[in-house]
């Protein structure tokens, strides 16, 4: 790379390494960004181009004056990925799917004020800005950046809220027993909840919640859902906070039910054009698997999945709902 990264358009902050404080710039174009179902290893080119730059290579001076992204936030396997790529036929959009760097950030979040901790509240703080400036910038033509963050970004919500008055997000979740379900027919989605469990647990107690569950205690059934309540609270009260106004929420199987109403929603709340509306609508994304496109995965064939998990894993599934059930009666809180 023999100019700063910060430079060319084309490049984006890739991968963090806060052990060696630098920042992995890769060049993506247009077609590969809008491609990538995930911003990881797995959006890398044969022939990436980029290299490792020093931290400082980090910031937000080319960013001022540029509307902030607006995000996709959710609890995982709800259909984000989906929702994201419908919002990519929208001429002026572009689509940022679970950039990496987001990731790092909000797995180091929880502990940055314990002694243990790589980043200091502002080194993490600058960076969350000099990331979010750069997700900002569309390629041409697009005119507006759409993040959607991976499951476990969600205690950055408020931080980002917080710093970008102009942003609005969606929240994506759906009901408790079709989410178990589509977990446990996936041991890899039952992982990615799992490796989420700690920060959720540590949400629940913060929230008097759970006060007397350890993690290593937890089946997998229960930390899936563990994850589901932790998220739907944290939604509640970010929807019911200060910054509510400017956050939609949106169920899956809603979704799936009525496409034209709720898609209509989210392009009011991202304020968008509506006359693209139609061609969302019949957009082939609704029956290809939105993670791997090549393969065809519509709404019969989700319908069919989840009868099938439901039947298969319906003891874990109620082994989930009734520690729900226990945990909010505890509490005297509902959902």
């Amino acid at each position: 790379m023999t100019a700063a990264p910060i430079d060319h358009p084309e490049y984006l902050p890739f991968k963090l390494d806060p052990v060696a404080r630098r920042v992995l710039w890769v060049r993506l174009s247009a077609p590969q960004r809008r491609e990538a179902a995930f911003l990881d290893d797995r959006a890398l080119p044969p022939d990436a181009e980029g290299g490792w730059r020093p931290w400082s290579s980090l910031t937000t001076r080319d960013g001022a004056g540029v509307p902030p992204a607006h995000a996709i936030f959710h609890i995982g396997h709800c259909g984000s990925t989906l929702l994201s790529r419908l919002l990519d036929t929208w001429p002026e959009v572009q689509g940022l799917r679970e950039p990496l760097p987001l990731r790092t950030l909000a797995e180091a979040w929880p502990a940055l004020d314990q002694p243990q901790s790589r980043l200091s509240t502002m080194q993490a703080t600058q960076a969350l800005d000099a990331l979010w400036a750069r997700w900002s910038q569309p390629l041409p033509p697009r005119r507006v950046s759409i993040v959607k963050a991976t499951s476990g970004c969600n205690g950055l919500i408020q931080p980002l809220l917080e710093r970008h008055r102009q942003m609005r997000a969606v929240l994506m979740a759906m009901p408790l027993r079709p989410y178990l379900a589509t977990l446990l027919k996936s041991p890899a989605s039952v992982v990615d909840a799992a490796t989420a469990a700690a920060e959720r647990l540590l949400y629940l107690r913060a929230n008097a919640i759970a006060q007397d569950v350890s993690l290593h205690a937890l089946t997998l059934p229960h930390q899936c859902a563990m994850g589901w309540l932790a998220e739907r609270l944290r939604f509640d009260a970010l929807a019911g906070g200060e910054h509510g106004s400017r956050l939609l929420r949106l169920d899956f199987e809603d979704m799936l039910a009525d496409p034209a109403r709720e898609l209509q929603r989210v392009v009011a709340h991202f304020q968008l054009d509506p006359a693209q509306l139609d061609r969302a609508l019949a957009s082939p994304e609704w029956n290809r698997y939105s993670k791997a496109t090549v393969h065809e995965y519509g709404r019969s064939d989700r319908e069919h999945d989840l009868a099938l998990a439901m039947s298969k894993h319906a003891t874990q599934i109620a082994e989930g709902e009734a520690w729900v059930a226990q945990q909010l009666r505890a509490s005297g809180r509902t959902v």
